[in-house]
């Protein structure tokens, strides 16, 4: 164990240290893993005026601690909110990720047979061939920003076209808008609109505002997509109710378009990086793909935490959290784990096993993982059958203790014309 003291005081609740690059930002993290690997944390600052973060937190830094808490919704509980900071009423916007068994089970097993076995194949076939359309329009360009031209629109498309049915574009550009604000509460671009609180609340309205409308459309006229399967999909007898399906359309835009689009920025970044770690990929590109995408997702998650809320009085190896303490769990230094990764500093397309944390762990395990690996495999296929020279600027990067986000991304690469 390490006994040196960190480079600089280490406050995760302070925003100034998530404008900080992510690796400096890791050497922070492995402070904490070999030092204070259950450490806690002032309460972060106030979302809006009059509403107090008054709580600290303790912050969980080692693979195994956070799969501990993952796996034991009875002592750990999601129900008082996932994000580190406080926001209220969260369920009303969040659905089943900030809730706990029964009702989180409930309702998963409801949304859960929307993406069975087929449907899942369905989608992937779709999202290659929507990644395919946008690649086609924007190859010929030349340069321009991978974000704006790429990723925010592949899971757009998708999400739009593929999931809702959506074919008017203002609706599809208003979802994909109001994604990136929903994950970005606390960034500086959108301090127009309000304090962070409310940045969050208007995203959540005008995607509810849709939600509704689309549903009602599904129920009038059912198409085989799966805002369809959802208003027709029933557990035990029963469907969500309006206010669910608003909730769970909220956050279906969220995990579908945020994460996705940063997770694909993440990937031609890293991958231009590493370049002795591309040209492996690029050797068997087929061949590699899948493991590829793992540690692609290992190195660089798309979220940096969730949060859960003891219920009753724990011991986490010797540190004894009280019922009420809240607990953060930082996936990005559990990725980066030692004991959970040999060399974890070294990326590494190839590596096996690679059961990293960036789409969760336990009961609350991203559902719509298959989807999120889909369209990152999908962006590095078409990208190197029509972009083989891209190159790639610095990012501009979102201010987030929450969303590992790219706002903008910088390319060039050599013009090609259509596909033959």
């Amino acid at each position: 164990m390490s006994t040196a003291t960190p480079d600089t005081d280490i406050d995760l609740s302070s925003l100034e240290f998530w404008a900080r690059p992510y690796e400096e930002r890791e050497r922070s993290f492995r402070w904490l893993r070999e030092n204070r690997p259950v450490s806690w944390q002032r309460a972060p600052d106030p979302l809006a005026p009059g509403l107090e973060n008054s709580k600290g937190y303790w912050a969980i830094a080692r693979y195994e601690h956070i799969r501990e808490i993952s796996r034991n919704p009875e002592a750990f509980s999601s129900a008082d909110g996932v994000f580190l900071d406080d926001f209220p009423q969260l369920e009303t916007i969040l659905s089943f990720i900030v809730m706990d068994d029964p009702r989180h089970k409930a309702l998963r097993d409801i949304t859960q047979s929307a993406f069975n076995p087929r449907n899942i194949r369905r989608m992937e076939e779709q999202i290659a061939t929507v990644a395919r359309r946008i690649v086609d329009g924007v190859a010929p360009l030349g340069q321009g920003d991978l974000c704006e031209l790429v990723f925010k629109q592949l899971p757009g498309y998708v999400f739009a076209e593929v999931f809702v049915g959506i074919q008017e574009e203002h609706r599809r550009d208003v979802l994909i808008e109001a994604a990136e604000q929903l994950g970005a509460w606390a960034d500086p671009s959108y301090a127009h609109i309000g304090p962070p609180l409310v940045v969050f609340q208007d995203a959540a309205q005008r995607i509810m505002a849709i939600a509704f409308e689309e549903a009602e459309r599904c129920r009038r006229e059912p198409d085989d997509n799966l805002m369809t399967w959802i208003v027709q999909a029933q557990h035990d007898g029963q469907g969500l109710t309006e206010p669910e399906l608003g909730a769970f359309f909220t956050l279906l835009v969220g995990a579908a378009n945020d994460t996705s689009r940063h997770a694909m920025a993440h990937a031609i970044i890293n991958l231009q990086k590493h370049p002795d770690q591309k040209a492996v990929l690029l050797e068997d590109l087929e061949g590699r793909l899948d493991v590829a995408v793992e540690e692609l997702m290992r190195w660089s998650p798309p979220l940096m935490h969730f949060r859960r809320t003891a219920t009753q009085d724990y011991d986490l190896d010797g540190t004894i959290i009280k019922a009420g303490d809240k607990v953060v769990l930082w996936y990005c230094s559990g990725n980066r784990d030692p004991d959970a990764f040999p060399d974890p500093d070294r990326f590494d397309l190839r590596r096996q096993p690679n059961r990293h944390l960036s789409f969760g762990n336990g009961a609350h395990y991203c559902m719509g993982s298959a989807l999120g690996r889909q369209m990152v495999k999908s962006i590095l296929r078409e990208f190197t059958a029509r972009m083989p020279d891209l190159e790639v600027g610095e990012p501009q990067m979102l201010l987030s203790n929450f969303m590992n986000g790219v706002l903008a991304l910088e390319g060039r690469w050599t013009p090609t014309g259509g596909r033959a």
